[in-house]
């Protein structure tokens, strides 16, 4: 798999010196690389109107020519197209050329509305994209590039991380689930809650990141998940880097772990008054708006463990 599709879903390319360093480093490591006629237009914030933004995606889906369809970058555009988007034709499309569909950010919604709104297997992964990833400065992170690569050209996904900060109540757990992994951005998996682009998705392991949230929303968008039913009905939630704004002095020390010990509790109360199994919460998944990052397959059945006898040793793993 060596031919990749790059187009632009969402927001405008504000970086056209990152845009084509990313450009000639997935050339440099092997891609032939084919824009989205696209891909550079730009409406206000967005990467041109949403009729152009809607073909893009289209185009995209019926690119015979490539296998792997990299969105350039993320921002802010998706939910708009959501009703108008062909489902049925984009998930054959995807399917019947055999496409990976790469993407993270505001891609989340048009990767969870494919779940949602087809039921053939579709290979969807939640990695890089062109701009922040593979556009940087200083070039592609190596461990990135290594996940990446291992997820596209091997359909495996294997990540290992430390679990810093952990609800008290998960010290001292062996854990081993087996469930598919899904998620991605939490702001838009919330913003689909109540939509029919949200897939019904029970016994998974959720993966949740943000940026530029303060804590306190984090907080609220989680306690929204669990109030909604949504975090309870999972196996595992693990939550990635939110890269969140410095504190206010308002806050009076108020952190993300305080937030995730207060969903964690309220996910607690849950599963006692339903007499189910607890959903353990794990920080420091390495993936969101930050790098280095790993990648995953949205869908796929994972295997999540964590062993707790050396720190919090964490592991989960795909095959497609």
């Amino acid at each position: 798999m060596n031919k990749v599709w790059v187009f632009s879903p969402s927001g405008a390319i504000i970086d056209t010196e990152a845009y084509q360093r990313g450009l000639d480093a997935l050339r440099v490591v092997g891609f032939d690389v084919s824009e989205s006629p696209e891909a550079c237009l730009r409406e206000q914030r967005f990467a041109g109107s949403d009729e152009q933004r809607l073909q893009a995606i289209v185009d995209a889906a019926n690119a015979s020519g490539a296998q792997l369809l990299m969105a350039t970058r993320g921002g802010y555009g998706l939910t708009r197209l959501l009703p108008g988007l062909p489902w049925a034709t984009l998930a054959e499309q995807l399917r019947s050329h055999g496409h990976v569909l790469c993407g993270h950010s505001d891609v989340t919604a048009l990767q969870l509305g494919l779940m949602a709104q087809s039921a053939i297997p579709l290979q969807l992964l939640h990695g890089p994209m062109v701009c922040f990833d593979f556009g940087g400065a200083e070039g592609i992170h190596p461990t990135t590039l290594r996940h990446f690569q291992t997820a596209v050209h091997d359909g495996r996904v294997e990540i290992d991380w430390e679990c810093q900060r952990v609800n008290p109540l998960v010290q001292g757990d062996q854990l081993e689930v087996i469930g598919p992994v899904w998620g991605g951005n939490l702001a838009m998996l919330c913003s689909v809650l109540g939509t029919p682009w949200l897939p019904a998705i029970t016994g998974g392991i959720l993966v949740l990141e943000d940026v530029n949230e303060p804590v306190y929303r984090i907080e609220r968008m989680l306690l929204q998940l669990q109030q909604a039913g949504i975090l309870g009905q999972q196996q595992a939630v693990l939550v990635g880097q939110c890269s969140e704004p410095a504190p206010s002095l308002h806050d009076g020390g108020y952190a993300l772990p305080d937030a995730i010990a207060c969903v964690q509790a309220a996910l607690d109360r849950e599963s006692r008054s339903n007499n189910t199994k607890r959903v353990p919460i794990l920080t420091d998944f390495p993936f969101g708006h930050t790098t280095p990052k790993a990648c995953f397959f949205q869908g796929v059945e994972g295997k999540l463990t964590v062993d707790a006898s050396r720190g919090i040793a964490c592991r989960l793993t795909q095959n497609l």
